[in-house]
C-alpha cells in the first residue's frame, strides 16, 4: 500500500515538473526569479499530492451524486 501511494505521488511529481518545464517560458516570476523543484520540495510533492487528490476526488464525487438526485 506504501509503495503504491508512493508510486501516485512520483507519477504526479513527474506530471507536474513535466508542465511547469514545458510552459516555463511563458511563466512569469516576481522579481526574476526562477522556480526550480528542490529535493525537499520533491519530497513534500510526493507526499502530499496524492492525499490533496483523493479529498478532491471524494468530493467531487459526493458533489455529483448529489446533483443526480
Amino acid at each position: 500500500m506504501l509503495i503504491n501511494y508512493i508510486s501516485i505521488g512520483i507519477l504526479i511529481l513527474f506530471l507536474i515538473e513535466n508542465i511547469v518545464n514545458s510552459h516555463s517560458s511563458k511563466i512569469e516570476f516576481v522579481e526574476g526569479d526562477t522556480f526550480v523543484f528542490s529535493n525537499p520540495i520533491r519530497i513534500f510533492c510526493v507526499i502530499i499530492w496524492p492525499i490533496t487528490l483523493a479529498v478532491v476526488l471524494k468530493h467531487t464525487i459526493q458533489w455529483v451524486k448529489n446533483i443526480l438526485k
